[in-house]
Parts: structure tokens; sequence; C-alpha cells
């Protein structure tokens, strides 16, 4: 691979992970890493939490400094994207009208929000969070709200709850509407829920549950939401966090088998072209830890399957058994996730309002999950609890003088 060129089409952190395992491995070929945007890679979870303070600069927010990229001969192209794939000749058509052969291709195109009709994208008060310059416009609206004005966050997962804990904290109104039963119904426990819903209302934010927005309507100072309960709500600014979509269509157009979940890839990466690879949130990976494919969109699966594929597109092949993880910050919360955070059942150790907590996931009696309040370091210590499916007594577990060194 020394006279090769790997092309890595997406510049997020697979795409700048993917880079960098490369020449820490020992790649010394060329390496063409393309980015859409027009500014410097940066880290995408600042976006809903520090980006929106008025002290905030996007420089704290570069995955690598411009030097990481010149140190390391690696071809940033800032403003490019690729248009199509010809995986026969090996040669893509870039959005410039040019053209850049490669030898292997990694596609870490990411994903971008899901849109709602009801909220179209760029509408005035209408946000939706992605990018840097989304968060830039989502800042300067915040900043021009009066003091009587609401916010209204559509979805309760984590970019709504983290959007309204930036927007509580500079003291703006704010409303959270979630169709599900419970915030974060894909992504945290029952416990962890009611915990930050309860954290929330002790901030005046207010979460309507099992509630469905039927009509929107344009009004002077903003809109008013028809909601499901037979009440109307007036939002001065909207956000809407429902999720993302990955981004197949480059994919679909070059013939790779992709479905709805991400491209199809193994546990090494390879789709099903040859030379042709994909890594992070894109990707519909076969994880062997779960024994199963899946579709991760955390920042650590895409730091994590961006240098695992790298490594394995020059030869250094092993299969991809990283659990899923997250963290999420709101107030003077620290919560991480590591594991499945959704078993069937779970067993809370310690108290959240005080010293922190963690909580155990189980799948039947085994441990497939840890939640962690407040408890970075305990959670460190026990992560292999979760490696190694362990299986441990709820009295054991729910004790915090118990030692769990020995399971």
């Amino acid at each position: 691979m020394e006279e090769k060129r790997i092309v890595i089409v997406g510049a997020g952190v697979a795409g700048v992970s993917a880079a960098e395992a490369l020449r820490e491995n020992g790649f010394k070929g060329g390496i063409v890493l393309l980015s859409r945007e027009n500014t410097m890679p940066y880290d995408r979870p600042p976006l809903s939490k520090e980006a929106l303070t008025a002290s905030s600069s996007s420089a704290t927010f570069l995955l690598r400094d411009k030097t990481f990229y010149e140190a390391n001969n690696i071809d940033l192209r800032l403003g490019v994207s690729a248009t199509s794939i010809d995986p026969h000749g090996h040669v893509l058509t870039l959005s410039n009208n040019t053209y850049l052969t490669y030898d292997k291709l990694l596609l870490a195109t990411g994903s971008r929000a899901r849109t709602l009709p009801l909220f179209p994208y760029a509408s005035p008060g209408i946000h939706y969070l992605r990018t840097l310059n989304d968060a830039q416009r989502l800042k300067d609206d915040m900043e021009k709200l009066p003091q009587d004005a609401n916010m209204v966050i559509v979805g309760a997962g984590i970019i709504g709850l983290e959007v309204a804990a930036a927007a509580a904290t500079q003291g703006l109104t704010v409303t959270v509407i979630e169709t599900g039963e419970r915030p974060l119904g894909r992504s945290g426990s029952p416990f962890l829920a009611h915990f930050l819903a309860r954290k929330h209302t002790e901030h005046d934010v207010r979460i309507l549950c099992n509630t469905h927005i039927i009509n929107v309507e344009k009004c002077h100072s903003g809109y008013c939401l028809s909601l499901s309960n037979d009440t109307q709500i007036l939002a001065n600014l909207v956000v809407v966090g429902v999720g993302v979509c990955p981004e197949l269509e480059l994919s679909t157009l070059a013939g790779i088998d992709v479905t709805p979940a991400g491209i199809k890839v193994d546990a090494q990466g390879r789709t099903t072209i040859t030379d042709i690879y994909a890594a992070g949130e894109v990707a519909f990976h076969h994880n062997i830890h779960y024994g199963t494919q899946r579709r991760d969109e955390t920042w650590q699966h895409a730091a994590s399957h961006g240098a695992h594929v790298a490594k394995a597109m020059i030869g250094a092949p092993d299969d991809y058994s990283t659990l899923g993880s997250y963290w999420t910050d709101q107030y003077d919360l620290n919560i991480q996730v590591i594991g499945n955070p959704l078993g069937t059942s779970e067993v809370v150790r310690g108290n959240p309002d005080t010293e922190g907590c963690l909580i155990f996931h189980l799948d039947g009696s085994t441990i497939c999950g840890i939640t962690a309040i407040n408890s970075t370091r305990a959670l460190r210590k026990l992560r292999r609890l979760v490696v190694n499916s362990a299986s441990i007594p709820i009295e054991v577990l729910a004790d915090p003088e118990s030692d769990l060194q020995n399971y």
C-alpha cells in the first residue's frame, strides 16, 4: 500500500480518526480527506451545549488543528464533496467538477438531521442542529429572544434535552414536546429518563410527553402550535431534534448494498463492492460483541469504528467488538452510558441527588449496560462487567458498600 491512495469521503470524527489511524499504523501512501463543509473538521457534541453559549468559540471545537493535517501529509479538501463513484474505474466525481482516483475508498458520510414537514428546514425561527452553521444560527436567534419569549423543542432525545438545558441556563422559557411516553425512549433507561425529567422541571423546563403537534400556523411573533391534548402553544423559536438519517445517496448510486439503517458492511467495514469501505454513523456494521448488524449514532463509535476500518484497509483486519457508549452533560450533571441502556430491568446503586449513582441494566440476570450519573471513575472500574456479560446478585449490585471488584 505504500504507493497507493486512500480517499476518505467525510471529515467528521470517523473520517478524521481513520486518517489518523492510517498514519499511526504505517501507511505511507496518499490520503485525501474530503469535507463538504468549508470549515476545518470539528467536533459535533459541543453543538448542543457549549456552542450555544455567549462565550463559545468555534476554534475550540476543532477535531485537529491545521498542523495535524500538514504534519501527517493528509490532503484535506474543504468545501468539496463526492457526487458519484465509478467502482470499476476507481474514480470519484467531485462537486467542483473534477475527478479523483482512488485505490481504496472509505465512506464516512455520516448522517443528516431528520426533518419534519411541519417545520421546513431554514425557515425563520425553525432550527435543526447538525452543523456548526446550524449551531451559530440557533445561538444568534436565542440571543435575540426577549425575556418573555417561548422556545419550543420538538423531541426529548439527547439533543433536545441538551438544548433545553442550555436554553434554561440562559434564562429562556422552554417547552419540550415528545410523542413518546417518556424522554430518552431510544437511548436511556426509565430511571435516567425520569430523573432527568425531574431535573429539567426544577429548572422550569416543561416536558410534554405523549403529545403530538397537529398543526402549525405562522403568527406575527413566531408559530402557533396546536397539540394533541387540545391546547395551543406559542413558539417564538422552534428547535427540532427527532433523530438523523444516514447519508446513503452516494452509496446507492454506486450500487453498494444499503438498508434504511445504513451502508451494509462486515466486521472489517467492507461494503459489497471491492475496495470500498464504510465507517462510523453511516455504517450498518457487524459487531461481534452483540452478534448482529447495528448502526450506532455516537461519538465514541464513530471514533473507534473509523480507526478500526482504517486498519483493516491496510491489511490489519480485526473483528469489530467495541461496546456502544455515549455521554451527555446537562446542568451540573455528567451522564455516561456504556453498553445497552434498555435491558429488561435495572438496578440503581447510590443516590443521584447526592454522591452520584450507577444504574446497572440487566438482560435477564446478565449486566448488558451501565449508566453513570456523576460517577465517571466508578464506571471506568466496572466497565469490564459489561464486556464480560457478568451476572451479579441484585442485592449486591444495589448495595453501595458491596465490593464488585471480585466479580
